[in-house]
């Protein structure tokens, strides 16, 4: 069949070309499922923004009833220290008895016989001095003694004589005056020269150096031909084991270390607590895994005024004379106190400018408020977390652990589970000396 000209036949549609995919319609049971997920985040949503609200609301109720009643305060009771305790306090170890010997005569040293680390008895010769012009003077007074020795007997045979003539008057009473005073010259001048003869024999005596007692030498200051001078000094050089001050006198320097000693300060608490024989433990950082026995030997009586202690001597025993002169020492005492002080936590002081005060619990039951009152006490020993009271406080007495500044004297207050006190075992140890290294 034939078509007319310009008309075009149309054309086939194709399914397959620009055309959108087929939409199905949504179905009922996906739009619940949908619904129940947006119920479900709101809710949770609700929940988590009311249950901390309502807490809150319920925090603040509770404070605002707490506020509108007494405070609430945590007490804790004034316990009795223990009877007992060890008191450990720093020493130097001392010797017992030490002292420089010196020259009592001037010369040359002929011999010494004993050095540094000797150990030597009591008089026992450590050095030999010569002296030959001290040899001449004692020389010159034997014969100054036999000089008046002779003038004396003369006067004596003078004096017998003239008073058998005063008796037949053949002399006058002033020549027999003159005769006696002639003789009692003569006796005095003989005493005279017998005691200047003693005393140089005496001096003699000390061109030998001995031991004034028992020790071990810690220093010579002396050598061979030393020059000795009657004050003292010597001119020997500083190679013998002393020092410098001590060259400048001193010929040696003794100790007697088979018992030493040393010096505490015990404090005003502990001062009452010390008496002669106490046993003493000391021990020193250089000789560890090892403790010496001692004991009190004598206290001053007395405090001293600027830091409140007692300064007590130790006395230990030093076998095999482990212990040397100037080591550091920790000594322990074992106290037994006579009146133990009271115990209180250390945050229940309350310091104010009239003193150092505490807060005392009054309740006569537990199921009715209590009252508190401020109460001064004298403090002892601070242990860090506690300390003691001297006075003030009874035994047993409740006191506020915490106080804060809103309580105030006759306050009613709601008292909750008391704190435990801890009891210190043993005194607080004192610090090192300042001197330790």
């Amino acid at each position: 069949m034939s078509t007319s000209a310009g008309f075009e036949p149309p054309h086939e549609h194709h399914v397959d070309v620009g055309a959108a995919p087929p939409v199905k319609p949504a179905s009922t049971r996906r739009m619940l499922a949908i619904g129940v997920g947006v119920a479900v985040v709101l809710a949770a949503l609700l929940v988590s923004a009311f249950l901390p609200r309502r807490a809150v609301s319920r925090e603040l109720v509770t404070d605002v009833a707490t506020q509108d009643g007494p405070p609430s305060v945590q007490t804790a009771p004034a316990i009795r220290a223990s009877a007992g305790g060890d008191l450990m306090l720093p020493g130097t170890i001392q010797a017992l008895h030490e002292g420089a010997i010196y020259a009592r005569v001037g010369g040359y040293v002929k011999q010494w016989h004993a050095d540094i680390g000797s150990i030597v008895r009591a008089g026992q010769l450590l050095a030999e001095i010569d002296a030959p012009e001290l040899e001449q003077e004692v020389q010159q007074a034997q014969h100054q003694v036999a000089q008046t020795h002779a003038t004396l007997g003369l006067a004596k045979a003078d004096l017998a004589r003239w008073r058998v003539l005063a008796a037949d008057s053949a002399v006058s009473r002033e020549e027999l005056d003159q005769k006696t005073a002639a003789f009692d010259a003569a006796e005095a001048n003989s005493g005279a020269s017998e005691a200047n003869l003693r005393r140089l024999t005496e001096l003699q005596r000390f061109t030998k150096v001995t031991a004034p007692f028992a020790g071990v030498v810690t220093a010579r200051n002396i050598d061979l031909g030393s020059l000795i001078s009657a004050n003292g000094s010597t001119g020997a050089p500083i190679t013998a084991g002393g020092t410098a001050a001590q060259s400048m006198g001193s010929l040696f320097r003794l100790a007697e270390t088979d018992t030493v000693r040393t010096y505490v300060s015990v404090s005003e608490a502990d001062a009452p607590s010390i008496a002669p024989g106490l046993i003493a433990e000391v021990t020193v950082q250089e000789i560890p895994n090892r403790r010496f026995i001692g004991h009190v030997a004598r206290s001053a009586g007395a405090l001293d005024a600027s830091s409140r202690t007692m300064l007590t001597e130790v006395d230990i025993a030093n076998p095999g004379f482990a212990l040397v002169p100037g080591m550091y020492a920790e000594v322990h005492l074992h106290l037994t106190r006579h009146a133990p002080a009271l115990i209180v936590p250390a945050s229940a002081l309350v310091v104010r400018s009239s003193g150092t005060q505490v807060l005392v619990v009054d309740q006569s039951s537990p199921a009715q408020p209590a009252t508190i009152h401020f109460r001064p006490v004298v403090i002892g020993r601070d242990f860090g977390g506690t300390v003691e009271v001297q006075s003030g406080l009874t035994d047993g007495e409740a006191v506020v652990a915490n106080p804060n500044a809103d309580l105030m004297d006759g306050m009613r207050v709601n008292v909750v589970q008391p704190k435990t006190v801890p009891t210190p075992a043993a005194p607080p140890t004192a610090p090192p000396s300042p001197a330790r290294r």
